[in-house]
C-alpha cells in the first residue's frame, strides 16, 4: 500500500499527540508546579468532559507549541503552529495534515476510552485563541469540531488551558520525516553485511 504525504502527516501528528499524552511523570507546565491545567467538554457522538494537569512545550525547529493534558485514558492535545514564534492570537483549527503548512493554524486531538476501544478525534474546524499574561504565562481557549479518525462521527468540543509556562520540548523535537519514504528508517535499517 502506498503511503501518501497526507497520511504521513496525520500519523506524525497522532504520534506527537500520543507521545505528549503518555510522557512519563509529566503532569504540569513546569517541573514540580501543578498550575498548568486543561479543561474540556464535548458533545455529539459522545458526551463528556475532562480536567487535567497540562504541559506547554515549544519545538523551535518545527515552530510548534504543544499543549497537552491526560486524565486516565482520556487526553487532549492542541498543537499550535505560529508563523514564526509563539504569539497571542487566533489559530484556526485545521485537519492535522495541513496544520504545519497553514500557519498560523492549530491541530487538535482528543483521545477517549470506550468500553473496549480507544477512540481518537481530530479537529477540523473552529479556533484556538492563545493569550499571554504579563507574567508570561499562557492560556488558550478552544472552540471547534472534531471528527473520529476511525468512523467519521463528529463532536463539538470546547475547552480552556491556563497557567501554562512554556518549556523547551524534551523529546521528539526535530524536522519532519522525509515525506517520500513510508518508513523513515528503511534506508538506515537495511541489512548490513
Amino acid at each position: 500500500m502506498l503511503v501518501t504525504k497526507v497520511s504521513q502527516r496525520a500519523a506524525l501528528l497522532a504520534l506527537l499527540v500520543w507521545s505528549g499524552m503518555t510522557a512519563c511523570g509529566r503532569t504540569s507546565s513546569r517541573s514540580g508546579d501543578p498550575r498548568g491545567r486543561i479543561e474540556a467538554q464535548w458533545t455529539g457522538a459522545d458526551t463528556g468532559s475532562m480536567t487535567a494537569a497540562a504541559t506547554a512545550e515549544w519545538c523551535g525547529e518545527r515552530r510548534a507549541l504543544e499543549i497537552a493534558g491526560v486524565r486516565g485514558d482520556t487526553g487532549l492535545a492542541l498543537v499550535l503552529y505560529p508563523v514564526d514564534s509563539i504569539e497571542a492570537g487566533t489559530y484556526p483549527i485545521v485537519q492535522p495534515e495541513g496544520a504545519d503548512t497553514l500557519a498560523p493554524a492549530a491541530g487538535v486531538a482528543l483521545r477517549l476510552f470506550k468500553t473496549n476501544t480507544i477512540q481518537g478525534y481530530q479537529g477540523d474546524s473552529g479556533n484556538v485563541v492563545l493569550e499571554e499574561a504579563e507574567s508570561g504565562e499562557l492560556s488558550a481557549t478552544l472552540s471547534g469540531r472534531a471528527r473520529s479518525a476511525v468512523n467519521g462521527v463528529r463532536l463539538n468540543i470546547s475547552g480552556q488551558a491556563h497557567g501554562l509556562t512554556v518549556v523547551p520540548q524534551r523529546r521528539g523535537c526535530g524536522p519532519e520525516p522525509d515525506s517520500e519514504s513510508p518508513d523513515t528508517n528503511a534506508e538506515s535499517s537495511a541489512a548490513v553485511d
